[in-house]
C-alpha cells in the first residue's frame, strides 16, 4: 500500500468510526443567537443585536433546536407560539436581556377617552373577551360595575353585601332599597348556604328589601356574602367599569375620578403570553408576564423560570375556572423560581406525568370563590416542592393525583371566601402513594368546623402524610370516612384539633389507616378499623421550644423524645433509643419549608418504600377506565357510576366476566390481606381471589345485594414477589360490582 492510499484508507476508517460512534446519539449543533427589541423591525431587522426584530414571534418563527432569543427590555403585546421544538441536547431558549425588565402582556392600551357624565369616561374597545374581559389602570385591576361598591381593588378583600335570609331563589336584605324591578336582568354572585363555593344567577324580580333569581344549587341563608353586577346605570364609584357589547364602548370611572387620558388604561385581549402546546425542550427564563398565562398542553421538558406573573387568569363566569393559571400537561415540564399572583381561578394547573413546581411564591388565587385551589394537581409522579403558597378563596392545593410528592412547602391562608375547605384537600381518590411531607400547613381562615389543614375527604385513600407541622386551623388533619390505607406518621400539630372525621356512609370504615408518632393538640376517638399508637395528645405537654413564635422543636426535656416507634422509611434518621414524636427529631438539623430565591433549592423526586402501602394500582376506578386492570373472559368490565365510595366502581357481566391485576414488589414469606368491597344484583354471585404467589390459591364468594367487604388472607412463598388478584363473575343475566381493592401486609 502506497502512502497516498494509506492516508485515504485512514480517512475512510475515521469517518466510519465517527459515523458509528454518533449513530443514534444526538449531537450539539452550532447555535444561533437572535435579538428582539421594542424598537426593532420584523421586516428590515436581521435579528442581530444591532438590528433586532420587533416581536418575539418573529424570532420564534426563525429559531430551530439549539437557538436562543435574547429579548431587550420593554413590553411585548403578543402570544408567542413556537412552531418547532428543541431537543435534549439543543433546547430552544427565550431569555430576558441581562439586567433589563421584559414583560409579555395579554393587555392592550385603551385610549381616546371622552367624558360621558360626572367622572365617567368612555372609549372604543376592540378585542373583547366576553366573560374574560379585565380592565387595568396603571397595572391594577378595576372592578366590573357592582353593588355594593368596594373601596379596595383587592378582589380577595373587597366589600360584599350580607344576606338577612333567603332560599335557592331569593335573597332578602334590608339594604336593598332600590325601586321595584331595578335589579331585573342583572346578575347576583353569592356564596350561599354552608359557604362551600360561589354561584351566579340571573335576577328575575326585585322589590324593596329582596331579589328573586334563577335557582341556585344551594339556599342562601343569613350571613352569606353576595353582590350584584349590573349595567351602565350602576357605574357610580371610582375603580368601576362597564363594557357595552352593542356599541363596543368601555365606560370607566378611574381611581380618584381622574381623566383616564392621563393614566395607563389597558384591557385584556389575549389569554396566553406563550403557548408551548405539543412542543418539547423550550426554556423561558427571566421573562415576566402580565394579564396572561403560559400554556404547556401535551408539552415535554419545557421549563419556565425566574418569572413574575401578575393577573394570570381571569373569568367572571364562576363555572369556567378549572385548568386556569400556568397550565402544564405532558411530561417533565417545570415551573420554578417564580412569583405568581392574582387569578380568578387556579394559579397553577398540572396534569400529565412527572411535572415539577419548585421554589415559587404563589398567592392571591381563586378570587371568584369557585370550588378550585391555587394549585390544581392531577396526573401522576409530580413534584411540588419548596413553594410558598398563601391567600386563596378556597383550597391551596387540590390533589387528585397518584404517587406525587408535596414537600417542604409553606402553605397558609386558605378559605378567604369560602368555608368547609382544606389547605390541602382531596375527595374520593386513590393517591397511590402520594406523599405529603415536611410542610408548614397553617391558618385556614374558613370559619366553621371543616376549616382543616390536611383534608382527606370521604373515600380518599392511599396518601402518606408525615413530618408536617400543622397549626392555626379548626382541625389539623381530617380523615372523613370511608378512609382507607392512609398513613399518618410523625406530624406536629398546635392550636387546632387533632384527627377529625365525618361520614354519612360506612362511618366506621377506616380500614388500612395507620396513625403513629404524632403530637396532637387534643385527644381524639376514631372508628375501630384503623390502627394507632405512640401518639401524644393534650394530656401531656410536648414542651415545644416556643410555640407562640411557631417554633415547634422539642425542648431537651420533652416527653416526646424517644417516645415513638420505628417506622422503616419514615424514622430512619432517629437518634437515641427510639424515634421522637412529631415532625422534629431532637438532635437533628431542623428542616425548613417555603421558597428561597436567594439560595434556590434543587430537590429531586424520591421514591419511597414503606410497609402498609396499598399494593393495588387504581383501586377505585375513579378515572373512569379499567387499566391497569386487564379484562378477562368476555372482557366487558366497565367503570360505572355505582360506587361504594367516590363516584365509580367496576361492573362485571351480565355474562361470564372478570378483571385481574398482577401485583409486583411483594415480599417473600410475608402475610398479606386482600380486601375488596362487592355487591351483586339479585341472583348473581361474585368471586374474589388471589393466585400466583407460590402459595395455595385463595378465593371467596359473595351474593350480597348491598356493599360488603370481603377479606382474603394469603402468604407469599419463598422467593415470591408477585401475585395476581382478580374478580370473577359466573354467567348470568344481571351484574355484579366491585370497588375499593386493597392488598397490604399483616
Amino acid at each position: 500500500m502506497n502512502k497516498r492510499t494509506g492516508i485515504r484508507f485512514l480517512v475512510v476508517i475515521m469517518m466510519i468510526y465517527v459515523f458509528s460512534f454518533n449513530l443514534g446519539v444526538e449531537t450539539v449543533k452550532a447555535n444561533s443567537v437572535y435579538y428582539v427589541s421594542t424598537t426593532g423591525n420584523d421586516i428590515t431587522g436581521t435579528g442581530t443585536r444591532s438590528n433586532p426584530w420587533k416581536t418575539i414571534q418573529k424570532a420564534a418563527d426563525t429559531m430551530t433546536a439549539g437557538d436562543t432569543c435574547i429579548i431587550r427590555g420593554g413590553t411585548y403585546r403578543e402570544t408567542v407560539t413556537p412552531p418547532t421544538s428543541g431537543t435534549s441536547a439543543n433546547p430552544i431558549n427565550f431569555k430576558a436581556y441581562t439586567g433589563e425588565n421584559v414583560t409579555v402582556s395579554g393587555a392592550d392600551p385603551v385610549t381616546g377617552w371622552k367624558n360621558h357624565s360626572r367622572s365617567i369616561y368612555y372609549a372604543k374597545m376592540t378585542g373583547s373577551l366576553g366573560t374574560k374581559d379585565q380592565i387595568f389602570v396603571n397595572k391594577q385591576m378595576q372592578f366590573e360595575t357592582r353593588w355594593p361598591n368596594s373601596p379596595t381593588f383587592d378582589p380577595l378583600n373587597s366589600t360584599y353585601a350580607t344576606v338577612d335570609s333567603g332560599s335557592t331563589t331569593t335573597i332578602k336584605d334590608g339594604d336593598l332599597t332600590q325601586a321595584p324591578g331595578y335589579w331585573v336582568g342583572k346578575t347576583v354572585w353569592s356564596v350561599p348556604g354552608t359557604g362551600y363555593k360561589s354561584y351566579k344567577s340571573t335576577i328575575t324580580g326585585s322589590s324593596s328589601g329582596s331579589i328573586t333569581f334563577d335557582q341556585m344549587a344551594a339556599a342562601a341563608t343569613g350571613g352569606n356574602s353576595y353582590y350584584i353586577t349590573g349595567n351602565l346605570e350602576d357605574l357610580d364609584s371610582a375603580g368601576e367599569w362597564y363594557y357595552d357589547s352593542m356599541t363596543g364602548r368601555l365606560y370607566l370611572w378611574a381611581p380618584g375620578g381622574a381623566d383616564p387620558n392621563t393614566l395607563t388604561v389597558e384591557a385584556k385581549t389575549r389569554t396566553y403570553a406563550f403557548d408551548l402546546s405539543s412542543r418539547s425542550y423550550i426554556n423561558i427564563t427571566g421573562i415576566n408576564i402580565f394579564a396572561s398565562s403560559i400554556k404547556m398542553s401535551n408539552s415535554n421538558y419545557c421549563k419556565v423560570s425566574n418569572m413574575i406573573a401578575e393577573y394570570v387568569s381571569h373569568d367572571s363566569d364562576v363555572t369556567r375556572q378549572y385548568s386556569t393559571g400556568i397550565f402544564m400537561s405532558g411530561t417533565n415540564n417545570e415551573l420554578r423560581d417564580s412569583t405568581l399572583t392574582y387569578s380568578s381561578g387556579n394559579l397553577v394547573s398540572i396534569e400529565g406525568t412527572g411535572n415539577k413546581v419548585i421554589n415559587n411564591l404563589i398567592h392571591e388565587a381563586n378570587y371568584s370563590a369557585a370550588d378550585i385551589p391555587a394549585i390544581y394537581l392531577l396526573g401522576a409522579n409530580h413534584l411540588i416542592s419548596h413553594n410558598t403558597v398563601y391567600n386563596a378563596g378556597r383550597h391551596l392545593i387540590f390533589m387528585p393525583t397518584q404517587n406525587s410528592r408535596i414537600q417542604y412547602n409553606n402553605l397558609y391562608n386558605a378559605g378567604k371566601l369560602t368555608k368547609d375547605c382544606g389547605i390541602l384537600y382531596e375527595f374520593a381518590w386513590d393517591g397511590q402513594g402520594t406523599v405529603i411531607h415536611h410542610n408548614y400547613i397553617h391558618d385556614n381562615l374558613a370559619k366553621n368546623y371543616s376549616g382543616t389543614g390536611i383534608y382527606l375527604d370521604n373515600g380518599s385513600k392511599g396518601y402518606i402524610v408525615h413530618h408536617n407541622v400543622v397549626w392555626g386551623n379548626y382541625t389539623g388533619i381530617r380523615l372523613n370516612t370511608p378512609s382507607n390505607f392512609n398513613l399518618i406518621y410523625n406530624n406536629t400539630t398546635y392550636s387546632n384539633g387533632n384527627v377529625g372525621y365525618w361520614g354519612s356512609d360506612f362511618q366506621s370504615d377506616m380500614y388500612g389507616d395507620r396513625i403513629f408518632n404524632n403530637i396532637f393538640t387534643t385527644a381524639f376517638t376514631l372508628p375501630g378499623t384503623h390502627i394507632e399508637g405512640n401518639n401524644m395528645t393534650s394530656e401531656t405537654n410536648p414542651l415545644y421550644v416556643n410555640p407562640a413564635a411557631y417554633d415547634f422543636r422539642l425542648q431537651s426535656t420533652s416527653p416526646a423524645i424517644n417516645a415513638g416507634v420505628v417506622i422503616s422509611g419514615i424514622t430512619n434518621d432517629y437518634v437515641g433509643a427510639a424515634p421522637d414524636l412529631g415532625a422534629y427529631e431532637f438532635g437533628r438539623t431542623v428542616w425548613t419549608a417555603g421558597h428561597n430565591f436567594s439560595s434556590p433549592p434543587d430537590p429531586v423526586f424520591e421514591s419511597v418504600s414503606l410497609l402498609y402501602v396499598n399494593n393495588v394500582r387504581q383501586s377505585d376506578f375513579e378515572k373512569g377506565i379499567i387499566s391497569p386492570w386487564a379484562g378477562t373472559y368476555s372482557d366487558t368490565a366497565a367503570s360505572v357510576p355505582e360506587a361504594r365510595s367516590g363516584s365509580k366502581s367496576v361492573r362485571l357481566g351480565p355474562g361470564k366476566d372478570g378483571i385481574e391485576q398482577v401485583l409486583t414488589g411483594l415480599s417473600p414469606n410475608t402475610s398479606y390481606m386482600y380486601t375488596a368491597w362487592v355487591k351483586a344484583d339479585t341472583g348473581e354471585q361474585i368471586q374474589i381471589g388471589v393466585n400466583g404467589f407460590k402459595g395455595t390459591d385463595a378465593s371467596a364468594t359473595s351474593d350480597s345485594t348491598s356493599w360488603t367487604m370481603v377479606n382474603i388472607p394469603f402468604t407469599t412463598g419463598a422467593g415470591a414477589t408477585r401475585a395476581t388478584v382478580y374478580a370473577y363473575k359466573n354467567p348470568g343475566t344481571a351484574y355484579v360490582y366491585v370497588d375499593d381493592f386493597g392488598v397490604v401486609e399483616q
